[in-house]
């Protein structure tokens, strides 16, 4: 991506509270507001069962401001030049609108729409998109809507339950007490899939299949993990994480396979794959089976020696399976089912680098 999308850009813009990878690459950065800094709304998948609404506890530092008032921003100053141009329409999604229309762009006119279709969703506050929704009744009502739809939206599946003050949250209640169908093709609980690529790939029930030797024929196993010292790369250059660890990313390898590659410390190694090799800093742990190692998520390019991503050595194929669609609950939607590759199982070799070799 750095060496042939970027290059072909006219312009890179970033909105960011940090210098974050893409801000670095970026020929603007824009200083958004952080967390606690505006007024808004947590949401951004399926398997939350909350919104959360979060008022502004301190003010902006410097020019910052929040998001969204930089989007309208930036929507004015588009509107004015278009005028002085003497553009009258553009062309949205949805087809041909009026430029003036920029102007009634809010926050809640994406829950009044179904994707795709041009058909009315149900208000979650009972407020007209016309009108004024203050941010008191979203903090006294919630968005019921979004957590509990009766109609079984697809963001809201895996709930499926009351939720009920001093009451504990399970998922699927309405299912397994008070009977309603399951959301699947049979109105059942359904493991049978006779879908055609399920049926040409052997995998009409669920069976297990040993990885395939993604990234080429190499003795180790590299999986992933959800990080222990930062949730996201948003805390990896922060400094009070940064003491946690030594602020590069880590690859860990079992005590069996340090051995056999002559590796009895913590240490530089080169992780290759047929894609690319990388340098990481090796931590031996006796967690870890002969066979396996790990590199934890959200490491930032910039934290590596050269400014490379330990991504870089997964070639990350799709499974063919996220390709099904057309049969009723398997269909790819808006953060639900969309194709995407992981880096599970990558076949890698490590090597350990001497000093003189950097």
């Amino acid at each position: 991506m750095a060496e042939r999308l970027l290059p072909s850009l006219d312009l890179m813009v970033t909105i960011d509270w940090r210098m974050s990878n893409t801000a670095l690459y970026s020929d603007y950065v824009l200083p958004a507001a952080a967390w606690y800094e505006k007024d808004d709304i947590t949401w951004a998948t399926p398997l939350s069962p909350f919104s959360q609404v979060i008022t502004r506890a301190a003010e902006p530092i410097a020019e910052a401001k929040p998001d969204w008032e930089i989007h309208c921003l930036l929507l004015k100053a588009i509107q004015k030049r278009a005028a002085e141009r003497g553009l009258t329409h553009f062309k949205d999604r949805h087809g041909e609108a009026h430029l003036r229309c920029l102007r009634r762009v809010h926050l809640w006119r994406p829950l009044h729409r179904e994707q795709r279709r041009r058909v009315p969703r149900p208000d979650p506050l009972g407020v007209h998109q016309r009108r004024r929704c203050e941010l008191g009744a979203v903090q006294e009502k919630g968005l019921p809507a979004l957590h509990v739809a009766a109609e079984n939206d697809y963001m809201t599946i895996g709930n499926a339950t009351d939720v009920n003050e001093n009451e504990t949250i399970t998922a699927g209640l309405w299912h397994t007490e008070k009977k309603m169908p399951w959301p699947t093709m049979t109105r059942r609980m359904q493991f049978c899939i006779d879908h055609p690529f399920y049926e040409e790939l052997g995998e009409v029930l669920p069976v297990h299949k040993d990885q395939p030797a993604i990234g080429g024929n190499y003795p180790l196993h590299l999986t992933g993990g959800h990080t222990r010292w930062s949730i996201h790369s948003s805390w990896r250059d922060q400094r009070h994480m940064q003491q946690l660890n030594r602020g590069q990313p880590l690859i860990f390898i079992s005590v069996e396979d340090a051995a056999a590659r002559a590796s009895r410390m913590v240490t530089r190694c080169a992780c290759s794959t047929t894609s690319a090799p990388r340098k990481l800093m090796a931590k031996i742990t006796p967690a870890h089976r002969p066979g396996q190692v790990t590199v934890y998520h959200a490491w930032e390019p910039f934290m590596s020696k050269g400014s490379t991503s330990y991504t870089s050595v997964t070639p990350n194929p799709i499974n063919p399976l996220q390709l099904a669609g057309g049969y009723f609950h398997i269909q790819a939607r808006d953060a639900e089912f969309t194709p995407g590759s992981t880096d599970r199982a990558t076949r890698v070799e490590i090597e350990k680098i001497h000093p003189q070799a950097g």
